[in-house]
């Protein structure tokens, strides 16, 4: 799945809101879905093709806090 620039946006979102409510990052496909959006998913993607990510998308996905 490649990773859109609006989309790394939107999913960081979802992810942040996760967090901030006490759960744990998702790992799996399938761990976790918001919004039609698979968060574990999402996770696995940026961790296998972060080097297409942007530096500026690289440091929000390294610095995702609750």
């Amino acid at each position: 799945m490649p990773l859109v620039a609006g989309d790394v946006a939107a999913v960081l979102h979802l992810v942040r809101m996760h967090l901030g409510a006490g759960e744990a990052l998702p790992t799996e496909a399938g761990d976790i879905v918001r919004q039609n959006e698979d968060l574990g998913r999402w996770v696995q993607s940026v961790r296998l093709g972060r080097d297409q990510l942007t530096t500026v998308q690289q440091w929000l996905c390294e610095h995702v806090k609750a």
